[in-house]
């Protein structure tokens, strides 16, 4: 029998990896904020601007695990903010990694 609590560290991706991903939810994509530590990537912002003055899309990705700056996050997520003007008026997941199966599922 299986034990899932002894697999081994989650595949760490690199920013290429995590663009490509990105790019299946939007274009024109420019990145704006990357921070790494010892194993690699854990956070990237990058935003796509909207037709409409004023309006950003910004996604970001973030490594499961605690980092420096109180950067924190359960899961391996892609997370999606909408501003208007600079404010946060919306946002959500929109991608959790699974780590058993090393592929990236749409939250619905």
């Amino acid at each position: 029998m299986e034990n899932k609590f002894e697999k081994g560290p989650e595949k760490i991706l690199t920013k290429e990896e995590v663009l490509e991903i990105i790019s299946r939810f939007a274009e024109n994509i420019i990145p704006v904020r990357e921070l790494s530590d010892e194993q690699g990537l854990y956070l990237l912002e990058v935003s796509v601007p909207s037709e409409k003055v004023g309006e950003v899309t910004q996604y970001e990705y973030m490594r499961k695990g605690k980092f420096p700056n109180n950067n924190e996050s359960l899961l391996t997520v892609i997370h999606v903010v909408y501003y208007e003007n600079g404010i946060p008026v919306g946002g959500n997941d929109i991608a959790n990694y699974n780590s058993e199966t090393g592929e990236w599922e749409e939250v619905k």
